[in-house]
């Protein structure tokens, strides 16, 4: 059983949480819930829980308010939050599990398999720190981006990936120097993330960083940094050379 505190100053909302856990979530034992900075630290110090769903706003602080307390986070967190679309990039791009309000139980339950992964790394003060800095950037416009994987998590300078490369439902991260990393998290994730960045989809296996192009050969091949090659799919050549027409 996953020992859980539910952590939210509005009660209709921590009622909510409750009641799908309760209903959706039977490998959850709620042990406790609180509405403040203050009493959900002394429910986390009594109750030592594996899990906690956190809001951000609490009546007397923030979720990382609570956090900074703790000299070591030894339990998992899911922040709950109803921010706008930017923060949620924020979140994203922080390697941080989130439930977006109004809670989908889809969602829940999908989180909630994650927690229960026993490789899944827990959440802690770094990752707080990236989360932070980018919260406070409105237009999304990081220079990092944090990689998940089973080990823990890796912070990465975008301008160093050359290419994103789909592996079953994780991605292979090629990077400059012929670096590579694992990211527990599937290529549509980092689809939707990157293309702020000059990244494209240019087939359903490879994202590319349209910065480390060099060139293309009529063998429907994209060559990049490093001798790195991706393949242009039919379906993404018009969009290829339609974007790097513009460069």
């Amino acid at each position: 059983m996953i020992r859980t505190i539910v952590v939210d100053d509005e009660k209709p909302s921590r009622e909510v949480m409750c009641n799908y856990l309760e209903e959706y979530c039977p490998e959850v034992e709620l042990v406790a819930t609180a509405g403040s900075v203050n009493s959900a630290f002394k429910a986390i110090r009594k109750y030592h829980p594996d899990l906690i769903f956190l809001d951000i706003e609490l009546g007397d602080g923030k979720g990382f308010d609570l956090l900074n307390m703790f000299e070591k986070v030894e339990f998992r967190i899911i922040f709950v939050t109803a921010y706008s679309e930017y923060a949620v990039k924020a979140f994203r791009f922080s390697a941080v599990d989130y439930l977006l309000k109004p809670v989908k139980i889809e969602e829940l339950r999908e989180a909630i398999g994650k927690v229960a992964k026993p490789e899944v790394p827990h959440f802690n003060s770094e990752n707080i720190s990236e989360l932070l800095r980018n919260m406070g950037n409105t237009a999304v416009t990081n220079s990092t981006l944090v990689i998940p994987h089973v080990k823990g998590f890796e912070v990465l300078r975008i301008s160093d990936i050359i290419m994103c490369k789909a592996d079953g439902y994780c991605t292979n991260f090629h990077l400059v120097n012929n670096r590579k990393i694992a990211s527990s998290k599937n290529l549509k994730q980092y689809e939707d993330l990157l293309p702020e960045h000059n990244f494209i989809r240019v087939h359903h296996s490879f994202l590319i960083n349209l910065n480390h192009v060099c060139s293309f050969t009529k063998q429907g091949e994209i060559v990049l940094t490093e001798g790195i090659k991706a393949s242009l799919g039919d379906a993404y050549k018009e969009g290829f050379a339609s974007r790097f027409g513009k460069r």
